[in-house]
């Protein structure tokens, strides 16, 4: 039981936000809450993997049950880091925000729902919280309760819960064909002496893959994504570009390896329609990013096609495929939150919502225009960032499985990548060498630029010495 004891006590305490009405302790408690459980769940990570715990057994098939494993805990260890410094960038962001207390509640509460969809230890299980976090986290993104917030809040159930409706159909073919839904290496199949019905578990899976594909935004369900940006840029930082879409992916990952096994799957027609669908929503992503001109929607595209990345990484079923799906899974996150915190600094503090509306801001804004193009530079892949290693781990992967479908997929990174050039440097370029403007304007507090300091460190070292990502990864890819 103490592996849900993290989070527990993110969904428990963070109830009690409620009870202050006045930030300064509200925030204290928050914050202190953050921390504390971000260790806590650290330490479950490297202490207490391969531990599982059953909360309720409903039928034979289907129990409520978690487990640490090497994989889950890539996910957890990126949430843990994340999640503390999103807090204490938001406490500035909110004071000129409605509903500051409901919001951290709401924040708190969807921290616990990502930690228990990240440990289920089954389908059914991750399932649930795939659920459970769509309806905690649709309240932040309807939070300024206006007609666009709205729409986006009901485009966004829509997507997520239709595609959610696919999962289950995967769900319940594995188990009418002898599978539990239980996540063990090699799936239905490599746990199974049958490979009868195999066309039925293959159609079941590219449903269920398309399904819990709408999170991550995969092509035709990605149009959630930039809808979303309406919501404030906490919500857009964190959930929308780490929590939300990653569980999206991970749920990917856990289909492929973990529940229906790449002996069914690769070399399928399977495979192939999920890499194919992957590669397209690579390059429909980046073309959709240099067009737009709003940079919290563009920085949104971007997410659209790096969450593809992820996918088509994965889809390709082999252990390299998953090494880099992984690896992109840990340094999108923290590169992509950089990005949208420092677009969420620049449409509060100067008004400037569109990429023309930034020229010249570096004279008023050094450090976070700085802090920008750290971001900008190191998701368009150029060493030695940590984004050119996740890159390297893709195309290598596609390079090593040599079908003509994985090729498409390397084309669509490499060509996304020279867009990513044009889509990120460009807003760069405008701030720091056109004429200034308004010269009234500043960087913000310490609160927000402490988290992306240090973030635009862990950046840099981890790009210049990755062993601790290697090793974290080797274990998380050694049983396939």
């Amino acid at each position: 039981m103490y592996i849900l004891f993290p989070p527990l006590l993110a969904l428990g305490c963070g109830a009690l936000l409620t009870l202050w009405k006045h930030p300064k302790p509200r925030n204290t408690f928050t914050l202190l809450l953050c921390l504390a459980t971000s260790c806590l769940l650290a330490l479950c990570c490297f202490q207490m993997e391969g531990r599982a715990v059953t909360l309720l057994t409903i039928t034979p098939l289907f129990s409520i049950s978690f487990r640490i494993d090497a994989v889950n805990r890539v996910f957890l260890l990126l949430i843990a880091f994340l999640w503390p410094l999103a807090c204490l960038y938001a406490f500035e962001y909110m004071e000129a925000e409605p509903h500051p207390r409901r919001f951290f509640m709401l924040y708190l509460l969807a921290y616990g729902c990502t930690q228990l969809l990240a440990m289920s230890a089954n389908l059914f299980t991750l399932y649930l919280f795939y659920e459970t976090l769509t309806l905690v986290t649709l309240p932040l993104v309807t939070h300024h309760e206006d007609s666009d917030s709205l729409q986006a809040g009901m485009t966004y159930l829509k997507y997520t819960m239709g595609g959610a409706a696919l999962g289950l159909i995967g769900l319940i073919v594995l188990a009418c064909n002898g599978g539990s839904g239980s996540f063990l290496p090699g799936g239905v199949v490599g746990n199974s002496t049958s490979m009868e019905n195999t066309d039925l578990l293959r159609t079941a899976f590219v449903l269920s893959f398309i399904g819990f594909g709408a999170k991550a935004a995969l092509y035709p369900l990605s149009r959630w994504l930039p809808r979303a940006s309406v919501a404030p840029t906490p919500v857009t930082a964190l959930l929308h570009a780490v929590a939300v879409v990653n569980a999206g992916a991970f749920a990917c990952i856990r289909l492929v390896y973990d529940c229906f096994g790449v002996s069914l799957l690769r070399g399928s027609w399977a495979q192939i329609i999920v890499v194919l669908l992957s590669a397209f929503t690579i390059f429909f992503g980046a073309v959709y990013a240099v067009r737009e001109r709003h940079l919290k929607r563009r920085l949104a595209w971007s997410t659209v096609y790096n969450l593809s990345y992820m996918l088509f990484s994965a889809a390709m079923m082999t252990q390299a495929g998953l090494k880099g799906a992984l690896t992109h899974l840990l340094f999108h996150g923290m590169i992509k939150i950089m990005l949208f915190d420092c677009a969420g600094i620049f449409q509060q503090k100067a008004q400037a919502e569109y990429v023309p509306e930034l020229r010249g801001i570096f004279h008023a804004m050094p450090w976070t225009v700085v802090l920008y193009t750290i971001a900008g530079v190191a998701l368009t892949g150029i060493p030695p960032f940590v984004g050119f290693l996740s890159k390297w781990n893709i195309l290598t992967a596609a390079m090593e499985n040599a079908a003509w479908y994985t090729w498409i997929g390397a084309c669509a990174v490499i060509l996304s990548s020279v867009l990513a050039c044009v889509y990120l440097l460009e807003p760069a370029i405008q701030m720091i060498f056109l004429p200034g403007q308004n010269p009234r304007w500043k960087d913000p507090s310490w609160r927000m630029l402490m988290p992306l300091g240090l973030l635009a460190v862990s950046i840099v070292l981890l790009g210049i010495w990755p062993d601790p990502v290697w090793q974290l990864l080797s274990s998380a890819t050694a049983l396939f």
